[in-house]
């Protein structure tokens, strides 16, 4: 009776060592990781590529550009006043345990700032809730509008940029001069007395032309000085899972999926091996007689 009990009470310890050390990790692991839906390694930018995008695939949002004048000192000549011109964006991702308050807070640091609010994205119900935003704040109030949105919520992942974008400027300038030339050539040929469907075909050219030249114009304005702009794109999204009390019956659950498995499986094991042994012995008691005898 005794070893009776004492196979039992083995067994039970057995099953609540492996329960006790699957809840551990379980526990460990939900609370160490990040919820679905938040900026997790790449900080997701695809959902503010998805903001940016219209329903022909055509980009919406403004580009924000900032500008800069450097002087540079040349050997034996005056100082040369170079402008940059740049592209400052940062991404950040914050968890949210008390949404009124943290999106408060937030609506706040725009007005402080005069951030301008160029795409906005809100979703999910009470308790998974997001807030996609896209901000435009000039680049003097850069630093402190991010310092101050870091403390908005608990900050997950923040990446800041800094872009050179001269070279597309002035590629754009250029093609616009381009455009412009090819438009005057065109023009002075309006009395050149072509026939009727010439001339038609060189209106409608000049009309194609005067068209690519306004796109480049909106361009080109984004690199305006006066429009000058840096870009923060901020997400912020309800955690409920970072109260405890919340992971600890999910961490109890799947230890439970785990361990009754596993425990009939290493029991399974347990029973086949004492069969086996139990079986060995008794073939061997049994070569051991049949020995005997013949002697």
């Amino acid at each position: 009776m005794k070893k009776r009990n004492v196979i039992f009470i083995a067994a039970a310890l057995v099953f609540i060592l492996l329960f006790t050390g699957k809840f551990i990790v379980d526990l460990r692991q939900n609370f160490g990781s990040k919820p679905i839906g938040g900026f997790a390694g790449n900080m997701n930018n695809a959902v503010f590529d998805q903001m940016e995008q219209s329903s022909t695939g055509i980009s919406q949002a403004r580009k924000n550009y900032a500008s800069a004048k450097m002087n540079i000192p040349q050997a034996g000549m005056a100082t040369q006043i170079v402008e940059q011109k740049y592209e400052r964006v940062s991404t950040m991702s914050s968890a949210s345990m008390d949404w009124a308050k943290d999106t408060g807070a937030l609506a706040a640091v725009i007005r402080e700032s005069k951030a301008l609010v160029q795409a906005e994205d809100s979703t999910g119900l009470e308790g998974s809730r997001r807030l996609n935003l896209e901000l435009g704040v000039v680049p003097d109030a850069f630093d402190s509008t991010v310092k101050s949105l870091r403390g908005v919520g608990k900050l997950e992942s923040i990446v800041v940029t800094k872009t050179d974008r001269t070279a597309d400027f002035r590629a754009l300038e250029a093609r616009r001069l381009s455009l412009e030339k090819t438009r005057d050539g065109l023009s002075a040929l309006r009395n050149s007395g072509a026939e009727l469907k010439d001339r038609i075909d060189l209106e409608t050219r000049i009309l194609e032309i005067e068209g690519q030249i306004q796109e480049l114009g909106v361009s080109l304005g984004d690199f305006n000085e006066n429009n000058s702009f840096c870009t923060i794109k901020i997400s912020l999204y309800e955690d409920q899972g970072l109260k405890p009390g919340s992971r600890i019956l999910p961490a109890l659950l799947s230890a439970l999926g785990w361990t009754v498995p596993v425990y009939l499986g290493l029991a399974v094991c347990i029973l086949a091996v004492l069969g086996i042994a139990a079986l060995g012995l008794k073939v061997w008691d049994m070569i051991r007689v049949a020995a005997a005898k013949k002697q």
